[in-house]
């Protein structure tokens, strides 16, 4: 394994803010100029380092709500039911499945779990509307598990090329899913490569404290 260095590793997060501005989408120009501040010099771990000189799948990501607040995520693992662990060099790990996040940990008020089977169905269809249940539990300190059950609308909006890399555009149709029910209310957004029908980029509500964390795969 070759080591990183710390100028070498924020060098390649400077490297994909780039990419935000390739978005035809003007939100996307702030999809990644952010980082996740931390205090203290950020040392990544050994794993998080062999997993990326591996070659493993990487997603950029940013949390809308804090300004200069990025990171990178790398997959660790995929089980029998395709859920899959990604890892960052700060600590902090996301549960997906097929690009939609399915749990966290490190972020504080963090997801237990979340249901988005619907979500993921009508991403997969042609319809212009489909109406789908989506479901999150929150990760608390209390020994009861509240699970929150939201109603939500999945519209398809636009076909758009989104830029992976230098070399690479995919051809994506963008979803809103917007979810509501009597207490909060939230809106994702969901980039579908058409070919291969993977979630490519999306923002994501992890909570009210947290806001949304945008999510884009680079590809080499």
């Amino acid at each position: 394994m070759t080591h990183m260095t710390l100028h070498a590793f924020g060098s390649i997060v400077a490297s994909l803010v780039i990419l935000a501005g390739c978005s035809s989408d003007p939100n996307q120009s702030a999809l990644l100029k952010q980082t996740f501040n931390k205090s203290a010099p950020l040392e990544p771990s050994a794993t998080f380092l062999a997993l990326q000189n591996s070659g493993a799948p990487t997603y950029v990501a940013g949390l809308q709500n804090k300004k200069d607040a990025y990171t990178l995520f790398v997959r660790q693992t995929v089980n029998a039911k395709d859920e899959e662990t990604w890892i960052s060099p700060d600590h902090l790990s996301l549960g997906m499945k097929n690009g939609m996040i399915i749990a966290t940990r490190g972020f504080g008020n963090d997801i237990y779990a979340a249901d988005v089977g619907g979500t993921l169905s009508a991403l997969q269809k042609d319809d212009e509307v489909s109406i789908t249940e989506h479901f999150i539990t929150p990760l608390s300190g209390s020994s009861q598990v509240e699970r929150l059950a939201f109603r939500c609308q999945v519209t398809h909006q636009s076909r758009e090329p989104v830029s992976l890399s230098e070399s690479y555009t995919a051809d994506t149709d963008l979803f809103y899913e917007t979810c509501r029910n009597g207490r909060m209310n939230f809106q994702n957004l969901f980039w579908v490569e058409r070919k291969t029908k993977r979630i490519v980029q999306s923002r994501q509500w992890i909570n009210e404290e947290t806001g949304e964390l945008a999510l884009r795969l680079i590809v080499e």
